[in-house]
């Protein structure tokens, strides 16, 4: 109850192309004018990599890292990821700060072959955006872009059963600042709750998923009940319907 254990694998950040559903090490894409795309990692360093570093002195989030609490009792915790060419967004499960769920705006470029490096794009020439929403106490599980849109999936910050609720964060792609969306702001819109049973079906990830030619979301669950179980490698997901 009084130890925590750091594990230094989890401070990792990287990316790696694909090619005919094969990973590789490199490749030239002849729809990108024949630009080399390669596995890069964010630079590290000898506590994490260069976004914890910066972390360490935020006003909002350095005192977790600095004396950390476990990720699931409030903890700093990272959950949600999504992507658009080299700006990415990180949803945080934990630290959930008096009502308002986090989540860091990063935007990476290539330092030198094989390592990336965070842009300076926040204030103060901060490598990182901070964007607070008021998710009634809940943290984020996962995101999801839908066009400029960003698709957020929250749900309690530790580990128990309670509220999962899906939102929109309208132009999510086109902030320049830090920002602060209160629960009835007109760029937050609460999509649908995700049913709650206990102890089981806990909603943990997220993907645009078109069904009978509608725009849907696929959301898949830890924990599964065991009536989504079908066999040792098949499982029901959810299908719910999207707005465009």
């Amino acid at each position: 109850m009084s130890q925590i254990k750091t594990e230094q694998n989890r401070y990792l950040l990287a990316r790696i192309p694909i090619k005919n559903r094969e990973l590789v090490q490199s490749f030239s894409s002849p729809e990108l004018c024949g630009q080399t795309l390669r596995a890069a990692l964010l630079q590290t360093t000898e506590n994490g990599n260069q976004l914890m570093d910066a972390l360490k002195t935020d006003e909002h989030l350095g005192l977790f890292i600095s004396n950390p609490l476990p990720s699931k009792e409030n903890g700093l915790d990272i959950e949600g990821l999504a992507v658009d060419k080299n700006k990415i967004f990180l949803g945080l499960r934990g630290p959930v700060l008096r009502g308002f769920a986090i989540i860091l705006e990063l935007e990476v470029e290539e330092k030198q072959p094989g390592v990336l490096t965070l842009k300076q794009i926040g204030e103060k020439g901060k490598p990182y955006r901070k964007h607070f929403f008021e998710l009634t106490g809940l943290g984020i599980r996962e995101l999801c872009l839908q066009g400029e849109d960003l698709i957020i999936l929250a749900g309690p910050t530790m580990d128990l059963s309670g509220a999962l609720r899906v939102y929109r964060w309208k132009k999510a792609l086109t902030q320049s600042n830090d920002t602060i969306t209160y629960f009835n702001s007109d760029q937050l819109e609460i999509l649908f709750d995700i049913p709650v049973l206990l102890d089981s079906d806990k909603a943990e990830g997220l993907a645009l998923f078109n069904s009978l030619g509608q725009p849907g979301l696929l959301v898949v669950y830890d924990s599964p009940n065991p009536t989504r179980i079908i066999s040792e490698r098949e499982v029901f997901a959810d299908i719910f319907h999207l707005s465009r």
